[in-house]
């Protein structure tokens, strides 16, 4: 999982200045109806397509994270409560 958990990283981060540019364009030309910046929206033939496994990538791998912690989660629980219901219980008083 720590493969996974740095891979996760190092691709969110490394994805991170294409979206702030094809978004930061995409508004601009929303807003203002001025396609001059198309080009820089359209930055390369293929960046939209690895743009989009990307964002995929980073959707499963953080799904898997995020369970994976979850179950650990669940394990640790269930065991403090095993040993809680297992200790010796003090007598009645009276």
């Amino acid at each position: 999982m720590i493969g996974l958990r740095k891979l996760h990283l190092i691709v969110g981060f490394t994805l991170v200045p294409f979206l702030l540019v094809t978004t930061g364009t995409g508004l601009y030309i929303l807003l203002t109806n001025n396609y001059q910046p198309l080009r820089w929206h359209g930055w390369f033939k293929w960046g939209g397509l690895i743009l989009a496994v990307g964002i995929v990538f980073l959707a499963v791998s953080g799904g898997i994270l995020y369970l994976s912690m979850r179950i650990q989660q669940w394990k640790r629980r269930a065991k403090a409560k095993a040993a809680a219901d297992a200790a010796p219980k003090p007598p009645p008083t009276v």
